[in-house]
């Protein structure tokens, strides 16, 4: 399970050779209560996997919240407490709130973006724009923003770029080159002369997408393709004009910043008592 994998990485990382200071200072009987605090608003995301950092380091600790995936918190809430061995429950720390805390800054973004274009039929969408090894996790926050996931990988779909068009010669060239492949089809495009071209193909195209198109624009392909293909807008999309594309008709919107460059959610993790 990748989630796993990613969990063990993430000890390996950070304990090669355990907790000197840890080690060190706290009693090895030692037992402790401790809480995660939200220091802002955010969209909760991550919390099973928080569970799981837990039971890997120590399948002891108790592990408590009234938050799941999805959930909104305040400033000021307690996320989840967690009670257990003090050495155990320190050494889980940054890890957890490391992955926990991008998670929701991912998820909280999303969901501002979906707030915005609510009232219209956009999705909003993510990219591969994310950190290597790390895909599942900022994916899955995503989700939990109300977002939707694109490709996971280069096996998932056929995405014909710009780059492709030139190796196959053109785009008439290259789509047809996909004809065969069954799966999903889409390709980019950036003028609407090309997204003519697509829809006059004899090969079925599920998908186009827009690329750095003007809202006014994607206001011409969407009255041009009239309901043939699913449009999809990408590329310097941001708070300030994510709504104007998704006014103009458009079926997706995919936001690479989602996950290239989010600000984790401010967390702190201290004890009650020990």
């Amino acid at each position: 399970m990748a989630v796993i994998e990613l969990i063990k990485t993430a000890f390996k990382e950070d304990l090669p050779d355990g907790d000197v200071t840890c080690d060190a200072i706290v009693p090895k009987s030692l037992f402790a209560k401790g809480y995660v605090v939200a220091k802002g608003d955010y969209v909760v995301s991550g919390i099973e996997i928080a569970k799981l950092c837990y039971v890997e380091i120590d399948d002891s600790i108790k592990f408590e919240t009234s938050f799941v995936d999805g959930n909104t918190i305040k400033k000021g809430q307690t996320l989840f407490k967690v009670s257990g061995s003090a050495r155990a429950l320190l050494k889980a720390e940054r890890t957890v709130l490391n992955i926990i805390s991008h998670m929701m800054g991912i998820a909280t973004k999303t969901k501002m973006f979906v707030d915005v274009v609510k009232g219209t039929n956009t999705v909003i969408l993510d990219t591969r724009k994310t950190l290597p090894g790390l895909r599942y996790i900022q994916k899955l926050a995503v989700v939990h923003g109300g977002g939707k996931n694109h490709r996971v990988s280069l096996s998932d779909a056929v995405l014909i770029k710009e780059n492709h068009i030139v190796c196959a010669g053109g785009i008439e060239q290259a789509v047809n080159l996909v004809k065969d492949v069954k799966l999903k089809k889409e390709i980019e495009v950036r003028r609407l002369d090309e997204l003519n071209t697509v829809l006059n193909s004899d090969v079925k195209i599920d998908v186009v997408m827009l690329d750095n198109m003007s809202p006014e624009q994607v206001k011409e392909a969407v009255k041009l393709s009239d309901g043939r293909v699913k449009l999809e807008v990408s590329g310097g999309i941001n708070e300030s004009n994510i709504k104007a594309f998704a006014e103009a008709g458009v079926d997706f919107i995919s936001v690479g910043a989602l996950t290239h460059s989010v600000q984790s959610a401010d967390l702190s993790f201290l004890f009650e008592g020990v």
